[in-house]
Parts: structure tokens; C-alpha cells; sequence
């Protein structure tokens, strides 16, 4: 299992010290588990900030700036981050704040190793349950989008790859459409219409040969591949009638 975990600490001594506990956790479970543990470290709101659904739990104590860790909180649980959020205290008791978002998990510093295993295992339960993302690398930045915001993936070349969002953003990423479509396989609701990936979530309308796209896009498919398309769209029509 991956998984993902942030430190956002603007004291250099604490942020190194986590950083060493959670590499040695690392180390540990790559060896008994095979479990892969990526650590990113920041000093500041901004730069955690940058990517955070990314992450399966966040170790946060910030005492300076405009922003102390609590209210770091309180911004990730606003963007729609329901990742463990774990503050660690220091100079701030941050448990005493009466208006506290859910789900926070208050430790006192110094963290020692045994803490440091049971948190990781909190962040292993969540990165279980959570639904993965998908990860778009552009030349620029890399993001992770929800299944849900891609409305369709067109192969601009053979590693080049444009996906269009329900928001109205593209991304063109720097991967081949079949690697894109590997990444959307576990979700059962993409089909390939002639050399583009389209989500059946988005299809507002049919027409001959084709569909019409809550983008307003237009695609055709091959009728080789009528076939597959009508059974994941039945598949996933079961899926909705169930819940």
C-alpha cells in the first residue's frame, strides 16, 4: 500500500526530528510490509497548501505567521480535505479552541516512535478507504483530480495526452491516453469512443454514432466499440440504482 504524509512545522529542529521518526517508520514497513511511505516536508502554509487531497494525513504545528496550525485546519477541512489531520503541540494548545473542525487528532510534542507507528497506521486505514485520485503531470505541475471531474481525455500525440474538466479546465499531461485510461480503469466508467476516453457521468444526450457532453463536446465512437460502451454504461446504471 501507498501512502502519503505531510509535514508542515515552521520549526526547523521539530520538522527534522518528524522527518527522521516518519523514515524510519518507512524504512520499517518497507521491509515487514512492503507498505510505501512518501514524506514531504514544508515550513510554510503556501507551499502545503499546493497539492494537499494528495495526502492521507497531515502532522501540522505552525506558530508564526498569519496563520497558526489551527487555522492551517480549519482551511484544509474548508477545501474539502477529510484526510487525519494531526496537530502536534508545542507552544499553542491547540485543543483548547472551542470551534475546532472534526476529525482532529491532538498529540504533544516530542512525538516518540511508538506514536508515530500508530499514526501511520490511522493514515494506512484512510488510504484504504479513500478514493484514489488521479494523478495529471503536466510539464509545469503535477495534480490529482477526482474520476468525477473528467468529462473526457483526447490523445493530443503519443506521449501527450488532453484531459477536459467539469469545471471547464484542461490539463494537458505528459502520458499516453492508454496510461491515462490504466489510471481510470479501477473506476468502471470511462469507454473509449474512436481514440478518446469519456466518462458515461457526463454523456447529456445520443445521437448517431455518438454522444453529446455536459462540456458540450461531441464525440463518435466506432461501432466496434458499441458493444463494451453499452455494457459499462448498463454496469454503471445498476451501480446507480443501488444506491
Amino acid at each position: 500500500m501507498t501512502i502519503y504524509l505531510a509535514i508542515c512545522d515552521n520549526n526547523i529542529a521539530d520538522r527534522k526530528q518528524l522527518e527522521r521518526l516518519l523514515s524510519r517508520e518507512k524504512d520499517k514497513r518497507l521491509k515487514d510490509n512492503y507498505d510505501v511511505l512518501y514524506i514531504d516536508s514544508f515550513g510554510s502554509e503556501e507551499a502545503l497548501m499546493a497539492t494537499p487531497i494528495k495526502y492521507d494525513i497531515f502532522f501540522v504545528d505552525v506558530t508564526e505567521g498569519a496563520a497558526n496550525g489551527m487555522e492551517i485546519a480549519k482551511k484544509l477541512r474548508q477545501r474539502g480535505i477529510i484526510a487525519p489531520i494531526v496537530l502536534c503541540q508545542s507552544t499553542i494548545n491547540y485543543s483548547s479552541y472551542v470551534n475546532a473542525p472534526e476529525e482532529i487528532i491532538y498529540i504533544e510534542k516530542p512525538i516518540n516512535a511508538g506514536q508515530i507507528s500508530h499514526l501511520t497506521d490511522v493514515a494506512l486505514e484512510w488510504a484504504k478507504r479513500k478514493t484514489p485520485l488521479i494523478e495529471a503531470r503536466s510539464q509545469k505541475e503535477t495534480r490529482f483530480i477526482k474520476h468525477d471531474e473528467l468529462v473526457r481525455a483526447i490523445p493530443l500525440d503519443k506521449f501527450l495526452t488532453r484531459l477536459c474538466l467539469s469545471d471547464g479546465d484542461y490539463l494537458d499531461v505528459t502520458d499516453s491516453i492508454s496510461s491515462v485510461a490504466r489510471q481510470c480503469e479501477s473506476y468502471g466508467c470511462f469507454i473509449k469512443c474512436r481514440k478518446d476516453l469519456v466518462n458515461v457521468h457526463h454523456i447529456e444526450s445520443v445521437s448517431a454514432g455518438g454522444f453529446r457532453l455536459s462540456n458540450g463536446d461531441i464525440v463518435r465512437y466506432y461501432i466496434t466499440q458499441k458493444n463494451a460502451i453499452i455494457r459499462t454504461m448498463a454496469c454503471n446504471l445498476r451501480s446507480s440504482e443501488r444506491h
